[in-house]
């Protein structure tokens, strides 16, 4: 669902919202006056016109079985419809393996890890327990560790593993001392009709130190919940026991950097096929070939997915790779994970995260009052306002676009949607302000993108003001309130619009064709 940095937010950004694309988790829908034919390809490319996509899988044939690959998602469950035409989303995913199982092939699937981002806030566990939902339901096979799942509280990781359901899945990391507590499962043995696929993962030793706490920190006989062994040797010691069962494939999921990836596929010529985290966010949709086999990547965001068929009767022509990108062309959502989506938002809206999450302090000091205030004064600014998106931006995230109504779900719980469609919240950090909008019962006035998320809490300014127009007497405080209000149109394009106007959620952004619909130039 993507992530974001403050200054306050307001009149100059349109509704947009976290995590993600996802599904950051990704946002909600917001209206952005972006016309189809300009949307770029992919978010965050700012480029390229879109062209139709080619049809899937074209002179493949059919293959004994397909595995489907994901990886680094990164919390981006869903597009978050800010921006039109975005890619990816569990819910074509799902999408995706139907229409593979339509065609008649066995399918099975893994992902490389990374399912979450911000993995040690509450939203996130929920998103993990949605996430690790929707791979269950979509007959994921495994799901290696990563660098998030291994930041989350591990207590919490042990609790939601189910091996029979889906296995986590990693060779060189003991938890909590003991192999025997059962997480994570060192490989699987995958049984499709009459071929096996034997499948294990390992984390990347150049990963480590995003996981382990500094040296000085850890008192040398104290026990740790978490210890890395030494990939190739766990490798060596996985492949032997794969040779017993003598797998049709042997695939490895490393959690890693690409060059590390390069470097044990260099060393482990037994894998047919070495699936990387890391890289690109839009990969190369070639592989690459390490002497007979494959190392490939699908990039971050869940943007898009990697399909690879096994046809052991083409000597040529044995392994066939695809990077599919989830478009909204070839693919529609699931009703299956749009009920997912709905329990998801359900959860937070229980779990009420927007007011039970620690608040943060306002660098000024002052508060957020609504645009209604500053109105009072404000008079012609305000009525512009009135007049733009922004003043909307609630009501894209309770009701959708209006295209979008009849089945929308709604996101007025969800911090990472509010971050950037109401008054007081960090957008890029997805924290509340400590007078920030919590609900539309708590502070009503707060709803939509207003001029405070811009010009920064009022507070202060009103009540100078207001002793201003009763003594008339020019203060260093009045002064010194006016200026910290003022907000140049130089700063907006560099500093504030970018908060939530970023390459995930609005990536056909142009300032200065945008400021012209939100510019409010007057002070009366």
């Amino acid at each position: 669902m993507l992530q974001r940095g403050w200054l306050g937010a307001g009149i100059v950004l349109i509704a947009a919202a976290a995590g993600g694309a996802w599904f950051v988790l990704s946002r909600p829908a917001g209206e952005a006056p972006e016309p189809a034919a300009s949307n770029p390809l992919q978010p965050g490319s700012g480029a390229k016109p879109r062209t139709a996509p080619d049809p899937l899988f074209k002179g493949w044939g059919a293959p004994a079985f397909a595995i489907m690959l994901s990886g680094d998602q990164h919390g981006h469950i869903e597009p978050c419809g800010c921006s039109l035409r975005q890619l990816g989303g569990i819910a074509r995913r799902d999408d995706l393996l139907k229409q593979m199982t339509a065609r008649g092939w066995p399918v099975t699937a893994f992902d490389v890890g990374g399912l979450v981002n911000r993995p040690a806030r509450r939203q996130s566990q929920i998103k993990f327990d949605a996430m690790t939902s929707a791979l269950k339901s979509m007959k994921y096979a495994g799901l290696a560790l990563g660098v998030e799942e291994l930041q989350t509280d591990l207590q919490f990781l042990l609790a939601s593993h189910n091996p029979r359901e889906l296995p986590y899945l990693c060779a060189n990391i003991v938890l909590f001392g003991a192999p025997e507590v059962g997480l994570p499962v060192r490989s699987t043995i995958v049984q499709i009709n009459d071929r096996k696929i034997g499948v294990t993962a390992v984390f990347g030793t150049t990963l480590k130190s995003a996981i382990l706490p500094p040296a000085a920190a850890q008192a040398a006989d104290q026990p740790r919940d978490i210890e890395f062994l030494d990939p190739r040797g766990s490798l060596a010691e996985v492949l032997a026991g794969f040779d017993k069962e003598s797998p049709d494939l042997r695939v490895l999921l490393a959690h890693a950097s690409l060059a590390e990836s390069r470097e044990l596929a260099e060393a482990f010529p037994q894998f047919d096929v070495v699936f990387s985290s890391g890289g690109p966010e839009d990969p190369d949709p070639q592989p690459a070939h390490v002497g007979k086999n494959l190392l490939v990547s699908v990039g971050a965001k869940g943007k898009h997915v990697g399909v690879l068929g096994f046809f052991p009767d083409d000597a040529e022509h044995r392994l066939r790779w695809e990077l599919v990108d989830l478009d909204d062309e070839r693919f529609k959502d699931s009703e299956e994970m749009r009920e997912l989506m709905r329990f998801y938002q359900d959860r937070l809206a229980q779990e009420n995260l927007a007011a039970r999450e620690p608040a943060i302090e306002q660098p000024s000091g002052a508060e957020f009052v609504g645009a209604a205030k500053c109105g009072e004064c404000h008079k012609k600014a305000y009525s512009k306002w009135q007049t733009t998106k922004h003043f909307h931006g609630y009501d894209s995230i309770k009701t959708g676009r209006e295209s979008q109504k009849a089945e929308f779900i709604s996101r007025v719980h969800d911090p990472e949607c509010l971050a950037c469609h109401v008054v007081g919240w960090d957008p890029q950090n997805v924290l509340r302000y400590k007078s920030g909008f919590v609900d539309e019962a708590t502070n009503p006035a707060l709803r939509g993108q207003q001029c405070e998320n811009c010009h920064g809490p009022g507070s202060a300014h009103v009540a100078e003001e207001e002793t201003y127009m009763k003594s008339r007497k020019v203060t260093d405080d009045l002064l010194r309130w006016r200026k910290a209000q003022h907000l140049v149109e130089g700063t907006a394009e560099k500093q504030v619009c970018i908060q939530c106007h970023d390459a995930d959620n609005s990536p056909a952004f142009k300032f200065d064709k945008w400021w012209l619909e939100v510019k409010h130039p007057w002070r009366d």
